[in-house]
């Protein structure tokens, strides 16, 4: 599904509205009814155990998602410990850099402990996938993966999209 408009119609809020993360004074109508529950509905707390989890989202810029002052194999662990807090860490370690891997990101054992400003536009964007595939969600929702990336490497991020969805079903 694609959700198309100019810039400023809306398209970020949407989804936003649909993970509930706009600010309280937002005025959000309709619904969307998820695995046979209406989002809008839920308490917070259930809603939260679904974000991240089961509904994930890849949002457009990445140095502002990304924490500046945290190493980017403790940001994508955090993603999966919120919603699996007792893995041990050698799990963790494993399953954080095996994302690393899945979404093409070059020798991600030795770059678990780099920040994000030591990556390339393109490869915080790859994190940003690994961020938000890492629980296996059923909706991705990519909110202009691409935006600021040269034409190469926003084919590369959308081949790679492609290829995950296909791979491991992910509707988006």
């Amino acid at each position: 599904l694609g959700l198309v408009g100019e810039s400023g119609s809306g398209k970020s809020a949407t989804s936003l509205a649909l993970l509930r993360l706009l600010p309280p004074t937002a005025h959000v109508s309709g619904s969307m009814i998820f695995d046979g529950q209406p989002l809008e509905t839920l308490p917070e707390d259930q809603m939260r155990t679904r974000r991240g989890a089961a509904i994930s989202m890849i949002f457009q810029e990445p140095m502002t998602a990304l924490n500046p002052v945290m190493r980017v194999g403790d940001q994508i662990a955090e993603a999966l410990l919120a919603h699996h807090p007792r893995l041990s860490r050698e799990i963790v370690r494993s399953r954080v850099v095996a994302a690393m891997h899945e979404v093409a990101m070059p020798n991600p054992e030795s770059r678990l402990r780099d920040y994000p400003h030591q990556f390339s536009g393109g490869q915080r964007q790859r994190i940003l996938i690994a961020m938000s595939l890492i629980n296996r969600p059923q909706l991705l929702i990519a909110d202009e993966p691409t935006t600021a990336l040269d034409v190469t490497v926003q084919a590369q991020i959308l081949t790679l999209l492609r290829e995950l969805r296909l791979t491991h079903s992910l509707a988006m």
